[in-house]
């Protein structure tokens, strides 16, 4: 049997625009890739730093929502960004969860390069927004 297709726990269109490919995600975790396209280039053809931080917080943020069993909004309060090495052609984005209560919850991650290096990492709080 063929092993299903991970699932988005949010999609909004912005991810569409970026191109990324949501690679797994489940239980506090998730990995997620960007493909190099050349306007996300900087005058160094780097990724853009921006790029690569929107790339962590949406990992981040779907690896907290994968930890939902019932219907809830995240909404992020505050993202370190470590920025280690040139971010150089396609980025692969790990994150996990690494606590998470009723209202708030904290994770962290790492891009790597497509050898492997790890070129940028991130701790975020977020705001877990649940219905009333």
């Amino acid at each position: 049997m063929k092993p299903s297709k991970p699932q988005w726990c949010s999609h909004p269109p912005f991810y569409d625009h970026l191109g990324l490919q949501l690679e797994a995600i489940g239980e506090g975790q998730c990995v997620i890739r960007l493909p190099y396209v050349q306007h996300f280039g900087n005058t160094r053809s780097e990724v853009h730093g921006g790029i690569v931080a929107s790339l962590l917080d949406i990992t981040l943020s779907q690896a907290l929502r994968s930890t939902f069993h019932s219907p809830a909004d995240v909404a992020t309060i505050s993202m370190t960004v470590s920025y280690l090495a040139p971010a150089v052609g396609a980025l692969v984005c790990s994150g996990a969860v690494v606590r998470a209560g009723r209202s708030v919850a904290f994770a962290d991650g790492e891009v790597k390069d497509e050898n492997g290096d790890s070129v940028c990492r991130a701790v975020a709080t977020y705001r877990i927004l649940r219905p009333r």
